[in-house]
């Protein structure tokens, strides 16, 4: 009897302390568990670039030191810009021509033809024939004007005097003159064009001759006056 109770309790013993067998999983599990394994690898191994993306891909420093290139044209042409003084040209290109400014024009005379041209017309009144020459010379005084400036010598004429003739000085090529009696005096101007420029009792006539010829070419004022082409006239 206690042989069989120890033999029982070895056994028992045994039994407890023996490794126990795993059971051989099924189909469906193993697959589960080696896409499982899968997923986790896939999940934690990078790509690898290309070797064309690899030559094309941009480090983030390079694209800072690209960008402050930039910025650094952009703040040098605001410099640039902001440094260049107003009515100066950029360097490089040809300076802006220069502007040249007229004198401001000087009237030397503007009025009426003498009034000397009335004195015989209006004594002729006397007579029947010296009425007409009497009326155009007062017609002459109420509407004929001279202007003499600098520039040029203007003549306004006709009834009214709506009628404008105007010389300017470069065109006179010769001038031709007589003087009067009384101090006026008509002038004669050719121009290059082949016309003439009429201008009869003209008041102050030796002051106003001297003041063309300083405005008129050298050769012009040096020809007049060796000619001397100055007659007198009643």
């Amino acid at each position: 009897m206690m042989i069989l109770a120890r033999l029982s309790l070895l056994l028992a013993v045994a039994t407890a302390f023996a490794p126990t067998q795993r059971r051989p999983a099924s189909l469906a599990s193993l697959k589960v568990a080696t896409d499982d394994k899968t997923s986790e690898e896939a999940a934690f191994v990078p790509l690898e670039p290309a070797a064309d993306d690899e030559a094309s891909a941009t480090t983030p420093d390079e694209t800072d030191d690209t960008f402050e290139k930039v910025e650094s044209f952009g703040r040098g042409s605001a410099k640039a810009k902001r440094g260049r003084r107003k009515g100066t040209s950029a360097p490089g290109t040809a300076p802006p021509p220069t502007k040249t400014t007229l004198a401001p024009e000087e009237v030397f005379y503007e009025g009426p033809p003498a009034i000397t041209e009335t004195i015989a017309p209006t004594i002729s009144i006397l007579t029947v024939v010296g009425i007409i020459p009497a009326a155009a010379a007062w017609a002459r005084q109420a509407w004929v004007r001279y202007k003499i400036t600098n520039r040029r010598i203007r003549v306004n004429s006709g009834i009214g005097g709506k009628e404008m003739a105007e010389i300017v000085y470069p065109d006179i090529v010769e001038l031709r003159t007589a003087k009067r009696l009384f101090g006026d005096g008509d002038m004669v101007a050719f121009l290059r064009d082949g016309a003439k420029f009429e201008m009869r009792n003209i008041p102050n006539f030796e002051e106003t001759m001297e003041f063309v010829l300083k405005q008129v070419d050298d050769d012009v004022a040096k020809q007049y006056r060796s000619k001397g082409e100055v007659t007198l006239q009643n």
